[in-house]
């Protein structure tokens, strides 16, 4: 992966906000429809010759995803093509406990980071249960999500880094089930064990 990002194109509706495609390429890892996406956010990915770029939700940008994500796996697009229609969030509330709020509101929690780019679940596979509930203790080595990257999937492990204590308690998700996810994104909340 290149590392490299792009933002998605705005056009303000009666009803929110349309988000378009910056650039020609292949769409991938969308947004599933009623996710709550933000500035900010990642919001799939844009393969183009061979490269892969993250796409951003640009400033000011808050909403629902009213549409279904592409059929295809990796769906061609054109420049300004319609990825997401977004609906605005009237109630503050909603925006406020949606999954991926940005670390600003975490404020003083212990925030567990993404090693590396790809898909994260929550669960290890779609019938299981997830890895973590509210209130789970962690200690090193304590599986906490999956990571997949072109269908190799690679299990997440608490460690004491980065400012973690060695044993942590769990709280709440940040990052969706199924959700595409950059190196150093926020993943989950935690709170000294």
């Amino acid at each position: 992966m290149s590392g490299a990002s792009l933002e998605l194109l705005v056009e303000r509706t009666d009803t929110g906000c349309a988000l378009r495609s910056p650039g020609v390429g292949t769409f991938t890892c969308p947004r599933p429809r009623g996710a709550v996406i933000g500035e900010g956010e990642g919001a799939g990915v844009l393969r183009v010759l061979g490269r892969e770029v993250t796409l951003l939700v640009p400033s000011g940008v808050l909403g629902r995803v009213a549409n279904d994500p592409p059929t295809r796996v990796r769906a061609p697009v054109a420049y300004r093509d319609l990825l997401y229609e977004l609906e605005a969030l009237v109630d503050v509330e909603a925006a406020a406990s949606r999954v991926g709020t940005p670390d600003a509101a975490v404020e003083g929690g212990l925030v567990l980071r993404a090693p590396q780019t790809g898909r994260f679940y929550h669960r290890p596979g779609p019938d299981r249960p997830p890895y973590l509930v509210a209130g789970a203790e962690l200690a090193a080595g304590v599986p906490v999500g999956l990571i997949e990257v072109m269908k190799t999937f690679t299990q997440i492990a608490y460690r004491a880094a980065d400012g973690l204590p060695e044993r942590a308690r769990f709280v709440r998700w940040l990052a969706e089930d199924g959700a595409e996810v950059t190196a150093g994104d926020a993943l989950l909340v935690l709170e000294s064990a």
